[in-house]
């Protein structure tokens, strides 16, 4: 755990709960494989490196473990395994899901849905900005949770129920795998794709079915062949 960033951070914002703070570090040491996928995480080792109760610290790890990032077992928090297969498996369901709800939300999406996934892809900008070109890098739990909204409310638009609850339960499982790219991005990644978001509002507002399936397929084979080309996953074997 990182206590210079910890108390960087604090300063920086005042007002900033302390289990957010904390939740804020954990992912980035998870995602950034400082802690590997199957090692323990001690609460009380935080707690007492961070100098701060256990309170705060037991609220960050509840919440990295209701997003399956962390796993708990008899009482004790582990980062979650994370393997190749559970990653193409992933992908390809997340590719199949939303590919066929975009479609299906460019024939059915309100006035009042397109406005809002207009205003989540420009805050999305704003906060790729923030994040990479301002150097603030604590925004992860940010980004990846307006990246989460965005994606789960094109699926919601499509108007079909039952796909939505299916992705609402896996949506964090989904997000994992992205997670890893987004902090271990290539040089000009997210000068492509932080237009991306307005790009397929843009498509779900033309109110083309192919032309919005294609648009979300492209979206999503970004970040997938971005993992891959730069072998983010063989980090999780090297334990």
């Amino acid at each position: 755990m990182n206590c210079k960033q910890f108390e960087k951070i604090r300063s920086e914002n005042p007002f900033m709960p302390l289990n957010d703070i904390v939740h804020e570090l954990v992912l980035q040491d998870i995602i950034s494989f400082a802690v590997m996928p199957g090692s323990r995480i001690s609460e009380s080792s935080i707690a007492q490196g961070l100098g701060i109760s256990r309170s705060p610290v037991k609220a960050a790890l509840e919440k990295l473990a209701s997003n399956n990032y962390i796993k708990i077992q008899n009482s004790r928090y582990y980062v979650a395994e994370f393997n190749k297969k559970d990653y193409d498996e992933i992908c390809d369901f997340t590719e199949m899901i939303e590919t066929h709800a975009a479609g299906e939300a460019a024939l059915n999406i309100t006035k009042e849905q397109l406005d809002e996934l207009y205003d989540m892809a420009h805050k999305l900008q704003d906060t790729y900005d923030e994040a990479f070109h301002k150097g603030k890098d604590f925004v992860f739990a940010k980004l990846l949770e307006q990246e989460i909204n965005f994606h789960f409310s094109v699926v919601k638009a499509s108007g079909n129920q039952l796909i939505t609850d299916i992705y609402d339960q896996m949506k964090y499982r989904l997000f994992r795998c992205r997670s890893y790219l987004l902090f271990s991005r290539p040089d000009g990644f997210y000068d492509t794709l932080d237009t991306d978001h307005v790009f397929i509002c843009d498509i779900l507002k033309f109110g083309d079915r192919d032309m919005a399936a294609a648009a979300i397929r492209r979206h999503l084979g970004i970040s997938r062949s971005g993992i891959e080309r730069f072998n983010l996953l063989e980090l999780t074997n090297k334990k």
